[in-house]
């Protein structure tokens, strides 16, 4: 004869599951701990660039002040005679994970006015983007690529681009040195919106 299995009374059957929720729960929560810990350190760590305050925003280097001014070159390097001449600007640039050393950060067109002041355009088309040149021969700046015209004084001469040539801050030291606070700003807008 086959004899039967002993059938559990109430208190065990009410005693087992409770032991079993509470050590399946257990588990599961310090199995969640021992898994997050070192995820979360892996995206500490991969955003912790992100998280880091700069002086000044995208470059650095004493070439760069805290106001973010850039040093481009000395106030004697310009034409007494209001010539336009075409300057590289030149900064540490930091990304959220890269330091790139003295790299060209972009380029601007400096002048002497009439009455002896620094005027700075940003070398960048407001139409689009591509890089303006200086014409001597009809002493104004064009743009190639969508035939954008402008004067000495950065004014549009012609109806394409949607605003005149973005001038920039700039400032004199007592070295003679002229200092740019170099802003890149949205093309193909009516706005001088910085980016």
């Amino acid at each position: 004869m086959i004899e039967k299995p002993h059938a559990p009374d109430e208190q065990e059957i009410s005693e087992l599951p409770r032991r079993s929720f509470v050590a399946r729960g257990l588990a599961f929560v310090i199995g969640g701990i021992i898994t997050l810990c070192p995820i979360a350190v892996s995206v500490i760590y991969f955003l912790d660039p992100i998280q880091r305050k700069k002086k000044a925003v995208g470059m650095t280097g004493d070439a760069v002040d805290p106001e973010g001014f850039v040093r481009v070159a000395p106030k004697e390097a310009l034409a007494d005679d209001g010539t336009p001449r075409s300057f590289k600007v030149i900064a540490d640039l930091q990304d959220y994970w890269n330091k790139f050393p003295n790299a060209e950060i972009g380029s601007v067109y400096m002048r002497l006015d009439g009455n002896g002041e620094v005027q700075c355009f940003n070398a960048r088309c407001p139409h689009l983007g591509c890089t303006v040149k200086y014409n001597s021969n009809d002493a104004n700046y064009a743009c190639p690529c969508h035939d954008s015209a402008f004067s000495l004084d950065g004014e549009r001469t012609n109806e394409i681009p949607p605003r005149g040539m973005d001038s920039l801050e700039t400032r004199v030291d007592e070295d003679g040195m002229i200092w740019v606070k170099y802003l890149k700003f949205r093309a193909g807008i009516e706005e001088k919106k910085p980016v």
